[in-house]
């Protein structure tokens, strides 16, 4: 957990925790001053636009969709953000596990095969230029 910890603090994964409970709190605010009234009481108090703004920005969408065109590209722009910091995750994940693979001499490095037949072509092409030297 430390390993990952100290990975995730090396890519700037604070800033980006930080940045989207600003972007899903000020969203929030957003939602609720364009909806409060379109919403047909859905969205009624700022708790209920927390909880709407959240389930977007987890991409796990909502019953309630925006009626004003505010609200749609609001709605918009929080969902894309969403799946740019979602990527931006698994990014990191992936990033982690694929440096621990790395570190591991038993783990087979993607290509290594590929990469040790060029080492072996190379020395042998080597060895060629060398015999045709003498």
């Amino acid at each position: 957990m430390r390993a990952l910890g100290a990975s995730m603090g090396r890519r700037g994964f604070g800033y980006v925790s930080v940045l989207t409970v600003i972007v899903t709190v000020v969203g929030a605010a957003g939602m609720l001053a364009f909806e409060n009234e379109a919403s047909g009481g859905r969205l009624n108090d700022y708790g209920s636009a927390l909880w709407w703004t959240a389930m977007i920005m987890t991409t796990m969408g909502s019953e309630y969709w925006p009626q004003t065109a505010e609200g749609r590209v609001l709605c918009f722009l929080l969902s894309l953000y969403a799946l740019g910091v979602l990527g931006y995750v698994a990014g990191v994940l992936a990033t982690f596990f694929i440096g621990r693979d790395a570190e591991n001499t038993k783990a087979e490095i993607a290509g290594e095969r590929s990469i040790n037949a060029l080492r072996e072509e190379l020395a042998a092409l080597r060895r060629e230029l060398r015999a045709t030297d003498r």
